[in-house]
């Protein structure tokens, strides 16, 4: 059993554990296939004329995988990804037996190339084979975090191959590696089995929009539609080209010093087993962190930015008159470098770049990009240095200029690629069709009476806006407001200044957010710097029509800071806590930061890319959630993102408490939850939030003041837990209470009202009533508290008639005490309790009654009116989601009972 801290440190999640093994044990049973492989390859072209068989070898090598490459496209089209993963190995292994059958009867320059071409086709087979598994069973994300670790499985193996090649001293050896190679993938078939049964390789295609901007028609036969394809292909062709070389170089020169094929094998291998145990290192402890720190873009460009420093050191020695000795050192360390860097840095990379592609095309360019362009390089590479075999004193410093052209083509093109692969992940978030008013859609058109900005007497404005409260007249004056354009934003602005009314508010905010002028956005963002979040959120919400603003962008990003601060104080209040009630309300005031956020990146960032980036956080498919986090990473500072990937991530809260106190710095005594909500109030947090936190709350007479704007709150809820937690400091410290109420002489008259009132179920008892009932059963207690208000108690005594059939409908209802018969005439349907409803439908559709409701014995309810809900669902949209994922359950199930067979 692998220790928790181990999966921690390796950026291994619990749940991924099982996974990630099979493919680090499948990686490693195919390195050690393909290293052997190579390794006989080697030795019989070490040992025949390397100057020449060499480049020979690369360019047949090259046309060989090319073709495999194209044979493996087309069952790439025809065969299920599981199907075509056991047929490659399968392949392989019959390939291994062909080698085995070369080195045994084939001792020529011939049968050395032939070998070299099989060790390069299996290399190409095993890669396809192994990343189209991975890069359809991990999604982006876990991409960056376990490409590293499930890749390093094939060094330690690649490092042991490499000792054997120390340990080779005679021809008829090389068959016992290929017999090792043979069992191995062997081994390698068995454990892809494994986890073909633990994962469906699901490789449809999805529905998506059109590219904006794609590859001109005249290439897409070639590399698609994708122009980060394009980019991809010819960059991979350029490096694989830089690496040919740069192996051959190492090669030749290891050969021109040491001559003793033993010696020559053993230095050789020293430094392969060298590359391979710090590229593993790398690979496992830091490639990973990172990739997560330094970001996509600058891991891509440091292979090519840091050999293009080691060709510049080449002419540096060149030039300075360098020993042969130093020379080959320096070969070595070139070697050594690039291929650290290539399979511990840009390998993991570059294959993160396919994931936000559909997966079809996923595959396809994968296969594109290693199965013809990489080969592609090579055959250029080999072309060339055969080319220049005849001139070995001119050859080196040639190869060393059209190395460095290369790599430096090769980081411009990677450099677009990196442009290309934001676009990609844009594209892969973006609906397939936008609508106007949203961001990424049609901007919201002004119209010519707004614009125009006429003349308008301000008691006009005063007149619509006191007609907002009012449901029959709010609409009409709204819409009368917006027509008025910039003659009424002051009036607006006057208003909102003045009112404490927190629905009135969001109704102003609505109101400014359809006037797209520089002065109602002006206003908005005022009300967004008030430290009141609710009014904050008000908002955000209504600037989402505009666009970003450099002028207040030092604003919003302080803002963002406060608002990061929050929510490490929240998940410290969330950590420090058991109470399950404060614990679930803490969740949800988490979730409202995340929102405020959100919305301040929109105001920050293309609000097309953030608004696409929510949605996807918030969708259920996995890839897709993925592929919002990556672009989020891509384009808002490291820090902010990384604070909202621990709120998004599902990991213990001491991690995101730790993340947190990582990124804004650890409080040496973090203020206590509960005192802090009360002493916040409801200009911080949700109602629910402060009345589980003022039942906690141990107030000192110091500190009794804090509750007066409880005690006055227009929330029944907050009221009741205030009242409730005065009486308890009554019965405990009574001289204390009467000591307050001497001091405050207006609690008293409160009090004594407080008594009076005439509801008989309290406000908490009311949203326990809600959170019991199916309908509302998914829907947070804070989101419920804003349907307390609109709860009216009806009762019934027995044989009374609740509703008859073809009654028009608009009200809901949740029994509370008794039972209630729906009948259609004397047949009785169903019978409902406490913790059912009924009549749901009057709250979406005001139709007639399809049956009558009867109370049967003495009946207690509460009744939800539909014009009330309808203002409750305008506010909170989680209400209305809900009960259409009930309503869509019932229909699923009737619809299955109705097709069930007789």
């Amino acid at each position: 059993m692998i220790p928790t801290t181990w999966y921690r440190s390796l950026g291994i999640r619990p749940d991924e554990g099982k996974t990630v093994w099979l493919f680090f044990l499948h990686n490693f049973l195919l390195g050690i296939g393909t290293i052997l492989v190579y390794v006989s390859a080697n030795v019989i072209l070490l040992e025949n004329n390397p100057e020449r068989s060499l480049p020979l070898a690369y360019g047949v090598a090259a046309l060989a995988m090319m073709a495999v490459g194209k044979v493996y496209t087309h069952f790439e089209h025809h065969l299920l990804l599981q199907q075509l993963a056991v047929r490659v190995l399968l392949a392989v292994v019959v390939l291994t037996g062909v080698l085995g059958v070369l080195v045994y009867a084939g001792h020529s320059v011939a049968a050395a190339v032939a070998i070299m071409a099989g060790y390069r086709v299996i290399y190409l087979l095993t890669n396809l084979e192994f990343w189209g598994v991975s890069a359809v069973v991990f999604d982006v994300r876990q991409g960056k975090r376990l490409f590293s670790v499930i890749s390093s499985g094939d060094m330690p193996a690649k490092a042991l191959g490499a000792v054997l090649a120390i340990l080779i001293h005679a021809h008829t050896d090389l068959l016992y590696l290929l017999l090792l190679a043979f069992g191995a993938y062997l081994g390698a078939l068995y454990t892809l089995r494994t986890t073909l049964d633990l994962h469906v390789l699901d490789a449809r295609p999805a529905a998506r929009r059109e590219r904006e901007q794609g590859v001109a028609p005249r290439l897409q036969q070639w590399f698609g539609n994708s122009r980060m394809v394009l980019a991809i292909c010819l960059s991979m062709t350029a490096i694989a080209a830089v690496t040919t070389g740069v192996e051959y170089t190492f090669f030749v020169n290891v050969k021109h010093k040491f001559h003793d094929q033993a010696t020559v094998m053993q230095y050789v291998g020293s430094v392969l087993t060298l590359t391979y145990l710090l590229a593993m290192v790398f690979k496992l402890l830091l490639s990973g962190q990172a990739l997560e720190r330094v970001g996509v873009r600058r891991m891509l460009l440091a292979l090519p930015v840091l050999v293009l420093g080691g060709i510049g050191l080449f002419y540096g020695l060149w030039f300075g008159g360098a020993g042969e000795g130093t020379l080959l050192l320096y070969f070595c360390g070139l070697y050594l470098g690039l291929e650290v860097l290539r399979r511990a840095v840009f390998d993991p990379v570059f294959l993160v770049l396919f994931q936000p592609l559909p997966a079809p095309e996923r595959l396809q360019a994968h296969t594109l990009a290693k199965g013809f362009y990489e080969p592609l390089g090579m055959a250029l590479t080999g072309l060339l240095l055969f080319g220049l075999h005849d001139s070995p004193a001119f050859s080196q410093i040639v190869s060393f200029i059209w190395m460095g052209l290369l790599m430096a083509g090769a980081l411009y093109f990677l450099h677009r690629t990196y442009g290309h692969y934001l676009a990609e992940l844009q594209h892969a978030l973006s609906r397939r069709f936008t609508f106007e008013g949203e961001p990424g859609g049609a901007p919201t058109r002004l119209s010519a009476e707004a614009a125009a900005s006429p003349a308008v007497e301000p008691e006009l404005v005063k007149y619509l806006i006191g007609l907002l409260p009012d449901k029959a007249t709010r609409q009409p004056a709204a819409d009368r407001l917006t027509r008025l354009g910039a003659a009424a934003v002051p009036g607006l602005r006057d208003a909102l200044s003045k009112t404490t009314d927190e629905a009135l508010v969001r109704r102003f905010a609505q109101i400014l957010g359809r006037i797209p002028l520089p002065a109602s956005r002006q206003v908005l963002v005022e009300l967004a710097r008030q430290p009141h979040l609710f009014r904050r959120e008000a908002a955000l919400r209504a600037l989402r029509g505009f666009a970003p603003g450099t002028a207040d962008a030092a604003g919003f990003q302080a803002l963002l800071q406060q608002e990061m601060r929050l929510a490490q104080h929240l998940l410290h209040g969330l950590d420090a806590t058991a109470d399950a009630p404060l614990r679930q309300a803490l969740r949800y005031e988490l979730t409202r930061v995340e929102q405020r956020v959100f919305g301040l990146l929109l105001l920050l960032y293309p609000p097309h890319i953030i608004a696409d980036a929510q949605r996807g956080v918030a969708h259920a498919t996995r890839e897709r959630q993925a592929n919002a986090l990556e672009i989020l990473d891509n384009i808002i500072p490291r820090s902010v993102y990384q604070g909202l990937q621990a709120l998004l991530d599902l990991m213990p809260v001491a991690e995101k408490v730790a993340t947190f106190d990582s990124l804004f710095g650890a409080a040496i005594r973090p203020q206590p939850i509960v005192p802090s909500i009360v002493q916040q109030g409801e200009a911080a947090f949700s109602d629910w939030t402060i009345s589980v936190a003022l039942r906690q709350w141990a107030p000192e007479p110091a500190t009794l003041p804090q509750l007066l704007p409880h005690l006055r709150s227009t929330s029944q809820l907050i009221r009741a837990s205030a009242f409730a937690g005065l009486a308890a400091l009554a019965a405990r410290q009574p001289v204390v209470y009467q000591s307050f109420l001497a001091a405050y002489p207006t609690v008293f008259p409160l009090v004594m009202s407080h008594s009076a009132e005439p509801a008989r179920i309290a406000a908490a008892e009311r949203v326990s009533v809600l959170k019991n009932t199916p309908l509302f059963a998914e829907t947070p207690e804070n989101v419920l508290s804003s349907i307390v208000p609109i709860m009216k108690e009806v009762a019934f005594q027995d044989g009374q008639q609740i509703f008859a059939k073809g009654d028009l409908g608009t009200s809901l209802f949740i029994p509370y005490e008794g039972e209630v018969g729906i009948f259609n005439g004397s047949q009785q349907l169903a019978t409902f309790r406490k913790g059912d409803f009924f009549g749901e439908l009057a709250l979406l559709d005001a139709e007639p009654r399809s049956a009558s409701a009867v109370a049967q014995g003495p009946v207690l309810a509460f009744r939800l009116d539909q014009d009330d809900f309808y203002d409750v669902m305008e506010e909170r949209g989680e209400v209305l989601r809900n009960i259409l994922r009930v309503l869509c359950q019932r229909l699923r199930r009737q619809n299955e009972r109705i097709h069930q067979p007789l």
